[in-house]
C-alpha cells in the first residue's frame, strides 16, 4: 500500500514523513507535479497529498493531468497549502476531484487518521475487487451443477444486481431519531417507500411507520442492544394502509452530549419472494448464495460504516471551521492573529476597516510594517505577550480616529490572537452616570436644606414689607422694595433647586404632548415678540404619555427661553414633535452659535451656566424633570445652532 506525497520543499517532505510514517503502507515522495506523474505511471497509490504552490506545474495543474488519466480518476486526492486560503482557491480545488481542502499548519493527528481512513478505504476495495473475481468463478462452478438453475441464477443476478444499484443511489430510506424514537431528519426515498412527506413525520415517533401494536421503539432498541445484532426484519405500513417487509439497519451515534439512532429502512419485498422460492426449490443454492451474499453483506457494512465515519468527521470539521469564521466576521471588534515573527495570518472584517486595507494586502506583511509608528508604544506588550506566554491587557486610540481601544494580546501556539474593543459607549455612559450621580446629590441637598432656608426668608420678607409701609421709613420705601425684590429671586432659585430633588413627588395623568404645547405657544409667542424672535412649531401625530403637567410645562418653557437667549435679534427656534417607533420626542431647536465643546459634557450640571445673569438652574431642572419622566435628553449642536431632543419612553 502506498501514499503520494508531491510538495516542492524539502522540509515539507520531511515533516509530513514525520506525521505519516507506519507500516501500513509505504510514503512515496516526490518534489514536483512532472515527478509526481512519473510515479503515476509506475504504480497505484491509495491517497495523494499535493501541495498547492509548486514551480513550473503548481498542483491544481498537476490534479487536472492526474484525473484526465482513467486508472487515477477515482484516487482520492487532498490539497495543502499555506497560502490559497480564498474561497476561489477552495472551489477549484474541489471542482479538480479534491476529497479535502487543508491549511497550513494542520493537525497532525487528524491528518493521520485521514490517511489511515483512505488506505483502509483502498485496501477494501482491493478486497471487494478480489472477492468479486472469486465470486464470478464460483458461480461459473454452480452453473455446471445444474442447467436446470440457470434461469433462477440468472433472476438472482438481476435481484443482487438491482439491490447493489438501490444500495449505491441510497434509494433506502434513512431515518434519524432521537433515544425515545421521536423523528428528526430523514431522507426523500421516505416518500416513495411509505407516502409520507418529511414534514408530517418529524417529531413523530417512529412506531408510526410500522405495523402492529407489539412494535415498539424502546423495545426494538432494547432487544438489540442485548443480542448485539444491529439488523433486524420488520413490517412497515404505508400512508394508504398497504403493509410491506422491510429490513431494518441500525446505527447510533454521538454528536456532543446528543445521542442519535440512525435506521437504515429497506424495502425486501422482492428478496422476501426470491427467497420463498429458493427455499420451496433448491435448498443447496440457498446454502451457497446466503455464505455469499453475508460475505459481501457485511464487506459492505464495514464500508458504509467507514465512509459514514469520514464524513461525519469532515462535516464536523467543517462545520466547527465555518461557525469560528463567521463568528469572527460577525462581531464589531477587532481581531487578527499574527506569526511569531509579527506577520498577519488572519484578519477580520472589522480589522480591515480599522487598517484601512484589504486582507489580501494585509496577510503575510509584518504589522509594525503596517503601523511603524505603533513601534515603539505598542511593540513591547506584544513582545512581552510573546516571551512570558501570558495575556497582556492596554488601551490605545484609533489610527484615524479618537475612538479609545481596549486592546487584548492573547499568546498562542501560532503566535499571537489580537482584540481590539471599542468602549467609546462605555467612557460616555460612566460620564453620564457621574454627571447623574451629582445631580442627585445636589437633588438630595435641596431636599434637605430648601425648607429651612424658605422659613426664615419669608420672615423677614414680611417685616421688610411691614416696615417699608410705615410712614417713617417712607424715604427709604425704595430700598426694602429692592430687597423685597432680591428675597423674591432668591425664593425662585430656591425654588427651582427644589425640583432638582429626586424624590420629589409628581402628579402623572395621561396627556398629549400636543395638547399642552398648544396651550402654551401664545404665552411662548408673546416671549419671542419682546425680544424680536420667531417661533415656529410642528405637531405630528403622537401617543399620550403620563406626564406631571406642570413639571412639562417648567421644562418646556426652560428649553424655550434657553433657545432664545442663544439667538440674536430675528432668530427662528423651531418646536417639534414626532414619533421614532414607539418613542415620542420633543425637539427644540435655535439658530445660536452652538455650544462649545469644553462646555457640552457640562450642561445640566448646577449652578453651571454662561450667562451673566443665569442660575445654572435651569437645565438643570430639565434633566431632572426628565428623569423623573422616565425621558432622555440629547443635544445636537455646531455653528448653525442647538437642537435638545427629549425622548418620552411609552407607558
Amino acid at each position: 500500500m502506498k501514499i503520494l506525497i508531491v510538495d516542492d520543499r524539502r522540509e515539507n517532505l520531511l515533516a509530513l514523513e514525520a506525521v505519516l510514517k507506519s507500516p501500513d503502507y509505504q510514503l512515496v515522495f516526490a518534489s514536483s507535479g512532472e515527478e509526481a506523474l512519473k510515479c503515476l505511471l509506475k504504480d497505484d497509490f491509495a491517497v495523494i497529498l499535493l501541495d498547492v504552490q509548486m514551480p513550473g506545474m503548481d498542483g491544481f495543474e498537476t490534479a487536472k493531468l492526474v484525473r484526465a488519466r482513467k486508472r487515477n480518476e477515482d484516487t482520492p486526492i487532498i490539497f495543502i497549502t499555506a497560502i490559497y486560503h480564498s474561497t476561489e482557491n477552495i472551489a477549484q480545488g474541489y471542482s479538480l476531484g479534491a476529497i479535502d481542502y487543508l491549511f497550513k499548519p494542520f493537525n497532525p493527528e487528524m491528518l493521520k487518521s485521514k490517511i489511515g481512513a483512505f488506505v483502509k478505504i483502498h485496501f477494501h476495495k482491493k478486497e471487494i475487487k478480489l472477492q468479486n473475481e472469486l465470486l464470478k468463478q464460483h458461480a461459473l462452478e454452480l452453473q455446471t451443477m445444474n442447467e436446470n438453475l440457470e434461469r433462477t441464477t440468472l433472476d438472482l443476478r438481476k435481484a443482487e444486481a438491482l439491490s447493489r444499484v438501490i444500495g449505491e443511489t441510497s434509494i433506502d430510506t434513512l431515518i434519524t431519531m432521537d433515544t425515545l424514537g421521536q423523528v428528526i431528519n430523514s431522507n426523500p426515498a421516505i416518500t416513495g417507500m411509505f407516502g409520507y412527506e418529511h414534514e408530517e413525520l418529524q417529531g413523530k415517533n417512529v412506531s408510526k411507520l410500522f405495523h402492529g401494536e407489539s412494535f415498539s421503539f424502546l423495545n426494538i432498541m432494547n432487544y438489540l442492544d442485548k443480542s448485539k445484532i444491529k439488523i433486524l426484519d420488520a413490517t412497515a405500513m404505508h400512508k394508504n394502509g398497504t403493509t410491506f417487509p422491510v429490513e431494518i439497519q441500525v446505527g447510533v451515534a454521538s454528536i456532543g452530549e446528543q445521542q442519535v439512532v440512525v435506521w437504515s429502512v429497506r424495502d425486501i419485498t422482492e428478496r422476501k419472494q426470491l427467497e420463498k422460492e429458493r427455499k420451496d426449490r433448491y435448498k443447496t443454492l440457498e446454502r451457497l448464495v446466503l455464505e455469499r451474499t453475508s460475505k459481501l453483506y457485511h464487506t459492505n457494512k464495514k464500508l458504509k460504516e467507514e465512509i459514514f465515519e469520514r464524513n461525519k468527521i469532515a462535516k464536523e470539521l467543517r462545520e466547527t471551521g465555518l461557525m469560528l469564521n463567521n463568528i469572527l466576521e460577525s462581531i464589531t471588534d477587532v481581531f487578527f492573529t499574527l506569526d511569531h515573527q509579527g506577520q498577519f495570518i488572519y484578519v477580520n472584517k472589522e480589522a480591515e476597516k480599522y487598517w484601512l486595507k484589504g486582507r489580501e494586502e494585509l496577510i503575510g506583511r509584518n504589522i509594525w510594517e503596517v503601523s511603524p509608528e505603533s513601534l515603539a508604544e505598542f511593540h513591547p506588550f506584544f513582545k512581552r505577550a510573546m516571551n512570558t506566554r501570558e495575556t497582556e491587557h492596554f488601551e490605545i486610540k484609533g489610527r484615524n480616529s479618537d475612538t479609545p481601544y481596549e486592546v487584548h494580546v492573547y499568546p498562542s501556539e501560532e503566535g499571537l490572537s489580537v482584540y481590539y474593543h471599542d468602549f467609546s459607549e462605555r467612557k460616555m455612559f460612566e460620564k453620564e452616570m457621574a454627571r447623574l450621580d451629582r445631580l442627585n446629590l445636589v437633588g438630595q441637598m435641596a431636599a434637605g436644606i430648601g425648607h429651612e432656608v424658605r422659613n426664615p426668608m419669608t420672615t423677614v420678607r414680611g417685616f421688610l414689607q411691614l416696615l417699608g409701609d410705615k410712614e417713617e421709613f417712607k424715604q427709604s420705601k425704595g430700598y426694602f422694595d429692592l430687597m423685597i425684590e432680591e428675597l423674591d429671586r432668591a425664593n425662585n432659585i430656591i425654588t427651582e433647586f427644589l425640583s432638582l430633588a429626586k424624590t420629589k413627588t409628581i402628579d402623572l395623568k395621561v396627556l398629549n404632548l400636543n395638547s399642552l404645547l398648544e396651550n402654551l405657544f401664545p404665552l411662548i409667542q408673546a416671549d419671542a415678540m419682546v425680544s424680536d424672535k420667531n417661533i415656529i412649531i410642528e405637531l405630528q401625530d403622537i401617543e399620550v404619555l403620563s406626564l406631571d403637567e406642570k413639571e412639562i410645562r417648567q421644562l418646556v418653557l426652560n428649553l424655550v427661553r434657553n433657545g432664545m437667549e442663544a439667538m440674536p435679534d430675528g432668530g427662528t427656534l423651531t418646536i417639534r414633535t414626532f414619533m421614532e417607533g414607539d418613542v415620542v420626542v420633543l425637539a427644540v431647536q435655535d439658530e445660536g452659535t452652538g455650544i462649545k465643546g469644553q462646555n457640552l459634557e457640562k450642561v445640566g450640571t448646577p449652578f453651571f451656566t454662561t450667562k451673566e445673569n443665569g442660575t445654572g438652574l435651569g437645565l438643570a431642572t430639565c434633566f431632572s424633570i426628565s428623569a423623573r419622566h422616565n425621558a432622555k435628553i440629547d443635544i445636537d449642536t455646531g455653528l448653525s445652532g442647538t437642537t435638545f431632543f427629549v425622548r418620552f419612553q411609552p407607558n
